[in-house]
């Protein structure tokens, strides 16, 4: 468990926050490319408890800013985006991307008042379809993180945001936890699937090792990208299954796959102190990838604002009957995101970690935890270095399961690769 004042470090990311002033030194996903067009309706988001808005100008540069306008605080939201620019439709203070003022219709004779006028912008970068952005200081901006599954051609990747109900810690601390997959995600017979799809929508075959019964043993390494974390389950009556979980620092993961599964990556991004953007990434290492078919195992339907369909109000679509069938699951809840989300959300806002009783399957949390409060206390203590993620190794990560002898330790079975072991640090067992 945590105290209730580690608890509140851990979980408070807004402005002028500990963990909020460490999230914005790391490069975050904001939206999808394809949310923003040239000259057309500028977008809300909400990061980090920033309310801002995004556009795409004439040019198709994006842009994003405060959302209120520096003259008299409305909304820029309902803006007028032409000519390389957004109008505020108050009194016409006009914007470009890097959210310099422009044009000052009712201040035409005085140039410099003009250009003492910014509005508060982000930088942003653009990868595989969506858009990214930088929200720290200039001078401690780090190097744009280059994932494995950037490398990849356009068809093998996609990609998938949504508003959770809850707040980003709860959501991360699920994608670190191995045996929830043995209950929450476990159908109770046989799914089938296409080449390289873990799981239907009512969730993974009951002899896939994930499910088949909770990893025997769990251990976690330190790396130059925050942690791996080691699943050890029974493969069969000679064999165990190795897994990993590669946890990001300081919110993005990699969910344990065997060799031959289509890969995931996640990212959750604090919307506020009380939900999350939740995005999904999933990628095949060599072929085009089903797009149908994995989005309707994820079972998510959003509306205009990214916002579930299915969701607390609906129970989820939990159908009783379908736990008790064989063509049923655990849960009786269809798509295997919303069972995850059905576990995080109904929690509650913020889960009081304080009343927690933790096991022996928690130590990847336990880890996860550990590292960012470190790093939160660093930055409350004015110390000026953090975490610092290794370029070259985000290039090459994704997790990927192997079966080998049961006689071997997951040390010899499943080593770490050389090029992922951070500099003087030992493994934590």
């Amino acid at each position: 468990m945590l105290s209730k004042e580690d608890n509140h470090l851990l979980t408070r990311t807004g402005p002028g926050t500990p963990m909020g002033d460490l999230f914005r030194l790391y490069w975050i996903p904001a939206l999808k490319s394809d949310e923003l067009k040239s000259d057309g309706k500028p977008q809300k988001i909400k990061l980090l408890s920033e309310d801002l808005i995004a556009f795409r100008d004439t040019e198709g540069k994006v842009g994003l800013m405060e959302e209120a306008c520096p003259h008299r605080g409305t909304s820029m939201y309902y803006g007028i985006n032409e000519g390389c620019g957004l109008r505020c439709m108050y009194h016409g203070w006009k914007f470009n991307t890097n959210g310099d003022c422009t044009e000052i219709p009712s201040e035409e004779g005085d140039p410099k008042f003009r250009q003492k006028i910014k509005i508060k912008s982000y930088p942003v970068k653009e990868v595989k379809g969506m858009i990214w952005t930088y929200m720290g200081p200039e001078e401690k901006m780090p190097e744009f993180p280059e994932f494995y599954w950037m490398g990849l051609p356009d068809d093998y990747v996609m990609s998938e945001r949504v508003w959770q109900e809850c707040n980003y810690a709860q959501v991360m601390e699920n994608d670190l936890d191995y045996v929830h997959a043995a209950f929450l995600h476990k159908a109770n017979g046989k799914q089938e699937v296409g080449e390289g799809i873990l799981s239907s929508d009512l969730g993974i075959s009951p002899d896939h090792p994930l499910v088949r019964n909770p990893p025997v043993k769990q251990d976690v390494e330190d790396t130059n990208y925050g942690k791996r974390c080691i699943g050890v389950g029974i493969g069969s009556e000679t064999e165990h299954a190795f897994f990993e979980i590669h946890y990001i620092f300081p919110f993005y993961t990699f969910p344990p796959r065997l060799d031959g599964d289509d890969g995931m990556w996640h990212a959750f991004i604090p919307r506020d102190d009380y939900s999350t953007w939740t995005w999904d990434v999933q990628f095949s290492h060599n072929r085009p990838i089903d797009v149908q078919a994995n989005h309707e195992r994820r079972g998510i339907k959003v509306d205009e604002h990214f916002r579930k369909q299915i969701n607390f109000e609906s129970d989820y679509g939990q159908d009783r009957e379908l736990q008790k069938t064989e063509k049923g699951n655990f849960t009786g809840i269809r798509g295997i995101a919303i069972q995850d989300h059905a576990a995080t959300e109904t929690m509650g806002p913020i889960v009081d970690r304080s009343k927690e009783h933790l096991g022996t399957s928690d130590l990847p949390i336990i880890h996860m935890r550990r590292l960012l409060l470190q790093q939160a206390k660093e930055i409350q203590e004015g110390k000026e270095e953090n975490f610092k993620l290794d370029s070259g190794s985000l290039k090459t990560l994704y997790s990927a399961g192997i079966y080998a002898s049961n006689k071997k330790s997951w040390q010899e079975a499943f080593p770490m690769k050389p090029q992922f072991k951070k500099d003087g640090q030992e493994v934590n067992s």
